[in-house]
């Protein structure tokens, strides 16, 4: 905390899980934060993005929820504000009933992913792990299968740092809008234009980075499968492979693969002309160094890793590999997995379930049965697969607790609600899994009404059990927050982000990668330090439009928000999803622009406004996540999983843009 004026400066990492994890500044007088800033200390921009208003907000939104509540009657909205003594010790009780009647706790569930991903958040890990053998989520709706794709081929998951990219000649953002949702990085794009770098975007969708690109390049949804072997093997062909077979393993089976493969088959798999692939593959042979950015949209589809591995395998075969400004960034999990997380307590007899997959878990496990759910930092009546299956069986539920800030679709459907601090009103440890970044957030102010951090409320609850049941809970109650800081910082997490304590985060953020190129010295983490060629298969999966259902629908991120995020932003929300259509494809099914339709599929049906698009090809419905009062676009999702994931993550990854659906007018 530093003074500026009349304001007291506290510093922050913005915890919206995007991409960027941008340093802030928050500008606090008279006990209340006026504005928030870029933190520059780290040669950051102080520009933030959109998303800037929506993150103050939190704090101050008159729907943000201060106190405890009890609902009486699941989903009737009748609630009764309690005291926190009655909210801990009503849970407390249910769990110790609920162990006494199966002797267990394992009827006790965590359903926790990315709300914040601050290191402090993961103590309600640490609270459940504490209780026993319970059970709890695994896996990520979000990159599972690029990060099994890259360490499978790397050996880690290491992105290079952004400012690498000024070095590039050829930087191509692959199923990627940084315009959009990695603001931060789009100065060192610009930055590299104007040295003579040529900016590449392979998306199904003209977005707003396709605007500011030199070229782009539109491709069939799930076709990036194909138009990398399709640049493989265009490239072969012309002899402008570069590569050290020193370094690679697979590589010649690889290649003999590709050649095979038939060209008219996989043009129209990738939806793109000969003459394209042929430009774009002579792009990558004139241009060194490339950079490729792999988006999160491409690696969700069922061949998702495949895809991945081969836009890995086509860097290192030309020769962009450890080199500046050359690589294939995706996600760094560096420092997540090397801080120990000691106060985790992890332990081998959890039970874990597949957080992708949720509904058909609760209907499966019988040995004990689900009966207690806490969620925390997601909304999973929004956000899951099988959402009409999973409201079936909430009913077996007996107790649900919400720990969040607004009145989310989960929290409707629960018994008691716990308000939680904002990243303005607790300490905590936020990094990055892009840029190299880890900073503090400090208080600001302190916490509104009677909210509580996640770790205050891991606390309350310890505590009280083991007034109830002695020895209960192992979880270090006792210890204060920046006691458990410290216990993570060792002398070699410090020694990495070339401080002496993790108080020197109060000076601002820490870089954890050096910034010279990956790779440099052709030895990879791979078991035999090489590079790993995935192989080919004979048929790669490829899902596609039918006569029943005909238009892919695809749901990218939002400009103004994360995911459902979206709460303070409800009245300028429209009531339903919007979704756009090409003119044409709209016409023939006597849509009109403007006016409401119904989307359906074999999972359900909703309601939604068409807006005509140009710029769409006419077998796609896209619809911005997130962006409507009733949304519920999930609900049309089935939950198919990806080729990988279960190295990384523990769970598969899902196909959320494998989903096809038809549409008609509302009448």
């Amino acid at each position: 905390m530093f003074f500026h004026g009349n304001y007291q400066v506290t510093r922050h990492i913005c915890p919206r899980n995007c991409y960027d994890a941008c340093p802030m500044l928050a500008y606090t007088r008279g006990g209340k934060i006026e504005y928030i800033t870029g933190d520059t200390s780290d040669g950051a921009s102080a520009r933030l993005c959109s998303k800037r208003e929506n993150i103050l907000s939190t704090v101050y939104h008159p729907r943000r929820i201060l106190y405890p509540q009890k609902q009486h009657g699941r989903g009737s909205g009748n609630w009764q504000q309690i005291s926190w003594e009655e909210a801990i010790d009503t849970i407390a009780q249910k769990i110790l009933s609920l162990k006494a009647r199966y002797n267990s706790m394992l009827p006790l569930c965590l359903n926790k992913y990315s709300g914040n991903f601050g290191l402090l958040h993961f103590a309600v890990e640490g609270m459940f792990n504490g209780l026993g053998a319970t059970t709890q989520t695994i896996g990520t709706p979000c990159f599972s299968s690029g990060l099994d794709a890259q360490r499978l081929d790397f050996g880690d998951n290491i992105t290079c740092d952004i400012r690498q990219l000024r070095e590039s000649r050829l930087i191509i953002l692959w199923g990627v809008n940084p315009a959009w949702t990695s603001i931060h990085t789009m100065p060192m794009i610009y930055a590299a234009k104007e040295r003579g770098a040529k900016i590449v975007v392979i998306d199904p969708v003209y977005t707003e980075t396709a605007r500011k690109a030199d070229y782009y390049f539109e491709l069939r949804p799930g076709g990036d499968t194909a138009l990398a072997v399709l640049l493989l093997q265009k490239l072969a062909q012309n002899n402008r492979l570069s590569y050290n077979s020193h370094q690679v393993t697979g590589a010649d089976e690889l290649l003999a693969a590709v050649k095979k493969s038939p060209s008219d088959r996989l043009l129209n798999a990738a939806g793109m002309s000969a003459k394209a692939v042929a430009f774009l593959a002579d792009l990558l042979a004139q241009n060194h160094p490339a950079h490729i950015w792999c988006g999160y949209g491409l690696q969700r589809h069922v061949q998702s890793g495949l895809t991945i591995r081969l836009i890995d395998a086509l860097a290192m075969l030309t020769g962009n590999i450890g080199v500046p400004g050359g690589g294939v960034n995706f996600a760094d999990t560096g420092l997540v997995d090397t801080l120990p997380f000691k106060f985790m307590l992890e332990r081998p007899d959890t039970r874990f379930v597949d957080i992708n997959n949720f509904a058909h878990s609760l209907k499966t496990l019988h040995n004990p049965p689900i009966k207690f759910l806490w969620i925390a930092g997601r909304n999973l009546l929004r956000q899951d697969a099988g959402l009409t299956e999973l409201h079936k069986l909430w009913s077996q539920l007996e107790c649900v607790v919400v720990a969040d800030k607004f009145m989310t679709h989960s929290a409707q459907m629960a018994d008691i609600f716990l308000p939680v601090t904002t990243e303005f009103e607790s300490l905590d440890i936020i990094g990055s899994y892009f840029i190299h970044c880890l900073g503090i957030n400090e208080p600001a102010i302190p916490p509104r009404g009677e909210a509580k951090s996640d770790i205050d409320i891991a606390r309350l609850l310890t505590n009280r059990l083991n007034e109830l049941a002695p020895g209960t809970s192992t979880f270090p109650a006792h210890l204060s927050d920046e006691e458990l800081i410290t216990a993570e910082f060792t002398p070699e997490i410090c020694e990495m982000l070339h401080i002496k304590k993790w108080q020197d985060l109060y000076q601002g953020p820490a870089r954890f990668r050096p910034s010279a190129a990956l790779w440099q010295d052709g030895k990879f983490t791979t078991a035999d330090g090489k590079f790993h060629c995935c192989q080919l298969p004979d048929k790669f999966c490829q899902l596609l439009p039918n006569k029943k259902y005909p238009f892919h629908l695809l749901t990218p991120h939002a400009q103004q928000h994360i995911n459902s995020q979206s709460h303070p932003l409800l009245p300028n929300l429209p009531e339903y999803p919007q979704v756009s259509i090409h003119p044409s494809a709209g016409q023939k099914l006597h849509l009109q622009d403007k006016h409401p339709a119904i989307i359906w599929n074999d999972e359900g049906s909703i309601t939604v406004t068409v807006n005509f698009r140009e710029d769409l090809a006419p077998d796609i419905i896209m619809s911005i996540q997130g962006a409507s009062i009733y949304g519920g676009l999930n609900k049309l999702y089935k939950g198919l999983s990806t080729d990988l994931g279960t190295l990384a993550t523990g769970a598969l990854g899902t196909a959320f843009y494998d989903v096809f659906v038809n549409i008609r007018p509302k009448g």
